[in-house]
């Protein structure tokens, strides 16, 4: 008679390794390593993240530093107060019928444009239903009449107005019977150019009139480029080989945000008669500010133009008083300023008359400029405007 007494004492065994596999396992899978892995796999996705940035562009810096100029040219000047319309799209492409390719209104990229520039220029928000409402629960309000107001539209986007593409190609093949190579690689880039347009104009609110050439209408172009790599090996028959595809698209939006920030800056660059183009690296001047310059300037009495001179002639550092008179703290002050900053002028230069004050309005030292270093040394040695004796 054959004992089953081995027989079970190995089934028993069994179960025995398997009950302590499962503890082992059970053991190595409990929850606070679930939450530790759980916590790990977040912290490496968060840590792959992209952070949010400031939404920033050259034109974005350049009106913090119009509103640097603006407290150099109109310093003691009243705020200037600003007010839009609706800015919205007048092509009908924001249309979720044709693929609402851009945006619908841009007014609040206008509005934030307008208050990038600092205290001198101050928006007023026009909001009535919500003054209203406010006004029936007891709340009382100032009202500030705007100097300006900013209308506009998207008025132009046009698709793909011109494409061009490349292609190169090389393939070789060497070797013979099951020594047989063959090798390739194709090159591919296309680019597609399409355009954008805003038109911006200002209108006097006290008369409700379109101030003459107080406008700006501007266009970008927006870059589409693709590009296609491919490369291929093969021996005798068996082959590998990779393909690269990359497509970089300009976004719109950010086109978009991109010409508000330029047009805000021309449009109360011209409505403030500044040389706004100097807070742009390689800007040019604006011919609607150097006439409107020149004939204020020209229609001026001597002792006018005088003391325009001797307002001038402060900002470059120099301890002037304004008389409106042509004494001599400033024509030393003069000398000094033209030989420094306008020596190719040479030393016969009539600043009474346009050619002589041009140079000396649109090249005031800016806080950036360079060339400002001297103007802020001497303001911090305390020079004070001089008073002529009586």
């Amino acid at each position: 008679m054959t004992s089953r007494f081995p027989q079970r004492l190995r089934r028993s065994g069994l179960m025995a390794t398997t009950a302590l596999l499962a503890a082992l396992l059970g053991g190595c899978a409990t929850t606070d390593n679930a939450i530790s892995d759980a916590q790990k796999l977040l912290a490496e996705g968060e840590a792959r993240k992209l952070k949010p940035a400031e939404n920033l562009n050259e034109y974005a810096l350049a009106l913090r530093r119009f509103g640097q100029m603006l407290r150099v040219y109109k310093q003691g000047d009243p705020v200037i107060y600003i007010q839009t319309r609706d800015i919205r799209d007048a092509t009908n492409l924001s249309n979720p019928l044709v693929g609402a390719e851009i945006p619908g209104e841009i007014t609040e990229m206008v509005r934030t444009a307008v208050n990038r520039i600092g205290a001198n220029v101050v928006y007023v928000p026009f909001y009535p239903d919500y003054l209203v409402a406010q006004a029936q629960l007891g709340a009382r309000f100032g009202v500030t009449m705007p100097n300006y107001l900013i209308t506009g539209a998207v008025t132009e986007f046009d698709r793909a107005l011109s494409g061009a593409g490349r292609a190169n190609s090389l393939s070789l093949d060497f070797g013979k019977g099951r020594g047989q190579t063959d090798f390739g690689i194709d090159v591919k880039r296309a680019a597609i150019l399409s355009s954008l347009a805003l038109d911006l104009n200002l209108v006097d609110f006290s008369t409700n009139q379109m101030l003459p050439r107080m406008q700006a209408a501007n266009a970008v172009k927006v870059f589409n480029l693709s590009s296609e790599d491919n490369a291929s090996l093969g021996f005798y028959g068996d082959s590998f080989g990779f393909k690269l595809e990359g497509k970089y698209l300009q976004g719109r939006h950010s086109a978009i945000r991109t010409l508000v920030d330029l047009s805000v800056l021309e449009l109360l660059g011209k409505a403030t008669n500044t040389p706004y183009w100097r807070c742009i690296p390689g800007g040019k001047p604006d011919p609607v500010v150097v006439e409107n310059m020149r004939e204020a300037f020209e229609g001026m009495t001597p002792d006018m133009k005088v003391r325009m001179v001797q307002v001038m002639l402060q900002k470059y550092g120099q301890p002037v008083a304004v008389s409106g008179r042509f004494d001599a703290t400033t024509q030393q002050a003069i000398r000094a300023v033209y030989g420094t900053h306008f020596a190719d002028l040479g030393n016969t230069v009539d600043v009474l008359s346009w050619e002589g004050f041009e140079p000396l309005f649109f090249s005031v030292p800016m806080p950036w400029d360079a060339r400002s270093t001297s103007v802020e040394a001497a303001q911090a040695a305390g020079a004070a405007p001089a008073k002529e004796a009586v």
